[in-house]
């Protein structure tokens, strides 16, 4: 009887420890509303971040742009059905694999990470919907005054010029697409804050 409680204790001690190992292996890493986001979908968001050439810096900051990407997706989702034109997948796609060079270093640094290419374009046909819909929500909002662009180059430009003098054609141009290029990134950003604090968001990594 001994030998027997003494088996089903080293039983009872080993599955216990592999219990341990598999919640080691994989865990909760946030939970947004009733979803919950595992260990292991942000590693895998992380090596697709990689192979599209994006830094994904540390952990907590691909859970960050997971939760970030599950609130905007829902958004998108209520508004649009309408699909992405798979040239402009291809196009995105020719773009990550001219990052290796040649078709031999793409194919390898898929199978290192083990993601198949379909995933690639699945990614990449998520991100392109989502930024139409940012397009098209957000871009008309970021108009540009005149008295804006003279601030800008009063500011920004004039100090490192030799005389002073008003801003040309060009430098008015491209002063009004930086100016819209930040109050662009500013609106959405105010706008993915206010879906992270409406949201019921829990995250278990820092």
């Amino acid at each position: 009887m001994r030998s027997r409680a003494a088996m089903s204790f080293v039983v009872l001690f080993v599955f216990a420890a592999v219990v341990s190992s598999a919640e080691l292996v994989d865990r909760i890493v946030a939970i947004i509303d009733r979803d919950v986001v595992m260990l292991s979908e942000a590693e895998r968001a992380e090596a697709l971040l990689k192979i599209r050439g994006a830094d994904p810096g540390s952990l907590a900051d691909v859970v960050e742009r997971m939760i970030e990407s599950h609130l905007i997706e829902k958004e998108v989702a209520r508004f649009t059905d309408e699909p992405v034109p798979e040239d402009r997948v291809q196009e995105a796609l020719a773009k990550v694999r001219a990052r290796f060079g040649n078709e031999e270093a793409y194919r390898a640094a898929l199978a290192v990470r083990g993601i198949p290419e379909r995933e690639v374009s699945i990614e990449l046909e998520r991100q392109l919907e989502v930024s139409r819909y940012l397009e098209r929500r957000f871009r008309a909002l970021t108009y540009v005054s005149d008295e804006e662009i003279d601030q800008y180059f009063e500011q920004k430009v004039l100090p490192g010029l030799d005389a002073e003098r008003g801003p040309t054609v060009e430098e008015i141009d491209q002063i009004r697409r930086i100016l819209e290029e930040q109050k662009f990134s500013d609106r959405v950003d105010r706008w993915i804050e206010g879906l992270k604090e409406r949201a019921g968001i829990r995250r278990y990594v820092w």
